[in-house]
Parts: structure tokens; C-alpha cells; sequence
């Protein structure tokens, strides 16, 4: 089978659309492309067809929360940083994984969603 995608699109869930939609527009610099009542949607600066979405959550009881959403950078000290300096939780150290020349680390948005950054050396 030889199928074609047009995008990929991932959820986030959130009780606070607004404070997710600044965090993710002001702090790591996607673009808010769609935005409803419930729902905002973000372009990923330099992908095509790459968004995240932003979903209220609107039920009684904690919202799910996303921990498989990965960030590839460039220059990944200088981003996690930058982070730091806008007070942005971390979740641990920076990881290293030499044998696949791979470096990461963990942080959660105003929601508690767990993200992670991971750059690759080319």
C-alpha cells in the first residue's frame, strides 16, 4: 500500500485554552492558524502540514494527559535554556544517548501535558 498523508495533526487536552494557546504561541513560537470556542490549532514553525491542537477540556474530573509529544530542535541547550528563563517546569535532566547521537529532556505546558525535545546529530 502506498498511502499519502496530507498532516498530522496532535491533541492536547486542557482546562485553560487560553493559557495553553499563549503558552504554545508566545513560549515556543507556533502559529495559531484555526481557533473555535473549544478548539485552537497551531502550525510547528519549519514542518509543513505539522499542528498541534488544542482541545477544552470540558468534562467533569482531570483531563487525560499527553505524554508522547516530541519537539526536534536545533540547538537544543540554547532552547532548553530559554525554557528555564521563561520559568517553564522541566521534568529532569538533559539525556544523553551517544550510541544513537540523540539528546532530550522533558517539560509540561500549563496543563500539565509532558513534551519532549530531542536533537539529533547529523
Amino acid at each position: 500500500m502506498s498511502q499519502r498523508y496530507k498532516s498530522i495533526l496532535s491533541f492536547v487536552w486542557t482546562t485553560d485554552i487560553e493559557k495553553s494557546k499563549t503558552f504554545y504561541s508566545n513560549v515556543l513560537g507556533m502559529n495559531v492558524v484555526f481557533e473555535s470556542d473549544g478548539w485552537v490549532e497551531l502550525s510547528i514553525p519549519g514542518t509543513q502540514n505539522a499542528f498541534i491542537a488544542l482541545n477544552k477540556w470540558a468534562q467533569k474530573g482531570k483531563h487525560p494527559v499527553n505524554e508522547y509529544l516530541t519537539l526536534s530542535v536545533e540547538g537544543i541547550d540554547d532552547f532548553r535554556k530559554t525554557l528555564q528563563a521563561r520559568d517553564v517546569p522541566l521534568k529532569g535532566d538533559m539525556r544523553d544517548f551517544p550510541e544513537q547521537g540523540l539528546r532530550m529532556f522533558k517539560f509540561t505546558d500549563p496543563s500539565g501535558n509532558i513534551l519532549t525535545a530531542a536533537e539529533v546529530e547529523n
